[in-house]
C-alpha cells in the first residue's frame, strides 16, 4: 500500500477520498489549517499535518515522503468572490502541490477541476472537448481554468499528472460543516427540504455523489493515463435542473414543498445578483448552447471502471445523513 497526500481533506470530496483511501489499507496524510475541525479524519486514522495550501512552504513539508497525491482543495463559486483570493488559493495552491510532488518525486498527482470552462456542443467525448473561446470571466472559473492549464502543460512537459471533472457534488462527508458549507450543493437540497428555496436557476445539472467522485478519483490515481481529463459525473440520466434535485429530495424526504425553476432571462438583477457570477454564467452558456446527450460508454467508463450511482441513491445517503445530524 501507499502513502497518499490529499488535500481539501476536510471538504465534501476530500473527506470521501480519506476515507476511501483509508479502507483499502493506504496511508493518508492531508494537509489541514486546522486541526481541531479535522477530528472526524483523525478519528479514522488520517494524518494530519497542519498547514496552509497557499504556502508552497507548508506543502513541501507536508507531502514529504508521499508516493502520490490527490489534490482537492478549491476555493469555490459564491455570491461574493476576491479574485485575489481565488488565484491564492485555486491556481497557486495547485501550483504548489505540483512542485511538491516534483521535489519529492510523487509517482502521480490527480488533480480535481470543473467542466465549467468547456465547450460541450461539440460531437467529440466531454473528455476531449475544447476550452470554450469565450469562458467566463468569474473568478472561480478563471482560476480553475489557469490551475487545469498549468497542469497540463506539465503534462506535456512529462510529469505524470491528470486532472478529474466533478459535477455538482452532494452526498454525506465525515467533516458535516465543511460537507454543508454555504457554497455546497448539499446546502441548496437541505434549504429546499427544509421549504427555504423557492425557485432556483435553471440548467442542467451534473449531479453526482462524493463517494462517486472520490472513487472515480482514486481510480484515476491507480489505472488513468497522465495528462488525461476524466468528467466524475453522475449517470447521464440524471442530469436535470437544481430545481429538480430539489423536488426529488422532497419527494423522497416526504416534504410537500416544491421548488421552480428559474429563467435568467427573466429574472430581475438583484434575484441573479444573490446567485453570484459562477451560476449566472453557467446559466446563460447553457441557454445558448445545445449538447449532445451524454452516453454510459466513455473513456471515463472504459479507461478507469467509473459506475456512479443514481441520483435516487445517492439521496437516499443524504437524507439519512442530514436526519443523523438533526439538520432535516
Amino acid at each position: 500500500m501507499s502513502t497518499i497526500f490529499v488535500t481539501g481533506g476536510t471538504g465534501l470530496t476530500g473527506a470521501n477520498v480519506c476515507e476511501q483511501l483509508i479502507e483499502r489499507g493506504d496511508t493518508v496524510r492531508a494537509l489541514v489549517r486546522n486541526p481541531d475541525e479535522a477530528a472526524a479524519l483523525a478519528a479514522i486514522g488520517v494524518e494530519l499535518v497542519q498547514g496552509d495550501i497557499t504556502r508552497a512552504d507548508d506543502v513541501v513539508h507536508a507531502a514529504k515522503g508521499c508516493d502520490a497525491a490527490i489534490h482537492c482543495a478549491a476555493l469555490l463559486g459564491g455570491a461574493s468572490q476576491d479574485i485575489d483570493d481565488f488565484y491564492a488559493v485555486n491556481l497557486n495552491g495547485t501550483i504548489n502541490v505540483l512542485d511538491a510532488a516534483r521535489a519529492h518525486g510523487m509517482r502521480r498527482v490527480v488533480a480535481l477541476s470543473t467542466g465549467t470552462f468547456f465547450d460541450l456542443t461539440g460531437p467529440v467525448q466531454r473528455e476531449d472537448a475544447p476550452v470554450r473561446a469565450d469562458p467566463s470571466d468569474d473568478p472561480y472559473t478563471v482560476t480553475k481554468l489557469a490551475a487545469f492549464r498549468e497542469v497540463h502543460r506539465r503534462a506535456d512537459a512529462g510529469d505524470d499528472v491528470l486532472t478529474c471533472h466533478p459535477g455538482a457534488i452532494y452526498g454525506p462527508g465525515l467533516v458535516a460543516e465543511r460537507a454543508l458549507h454555504r457554497t455546497s450543493f448539499n446546502r441548496v437540497l437541505l434549504a429546499a427540504m427544509r421549504g427555504r428555496v423557492a425557485a432556483y436557476l435553471a440548467f442542467p445539472v451534473t449531479w453526482v455523489a462524493g463517494a462517486d467522485v472520490a472513487s472515480g478519483s482514486i481510480a484515476a490515481l491507480d489505472r488513468g493515463v497522465a495528462g488525461a481529463r476524466y468528467w466524475l459525473m453522475g449517470r447521464p440520466e440524471d442530469e436535470i435542473s437544481t430545481a429538480a434535485a430539489c423536488n426529488r429530495a422532497c419527494e423522497l424526504a416526504g416534504v410537500e414543498h416544491r421548488v421552480e425553476d428559474l429563467d435568467h432571462r427573466t429574472a430581475p438583477k438583484e434575484v441573479l445578483d444573490a446567485f453570484g457570477p459562477t451560476l449566472n454564467a453557467i446559466a446563460e452558456a447553457a441557454a445558448n448552447e445545445i449538447r449532445p446527450a451524454r452516453t454510459a460508454d466513455n473513456p471515463t467508463h472504459d479507461q478507469l471502471g467509473y459506475e456512479p450511482m443514481s441520483l435516487d441513491d445517492g439521496l437516499g445517503l443524504l437524507i439519512p445523513w442530514l436526519r443523523g445530524l438533526g439538520r432535516l
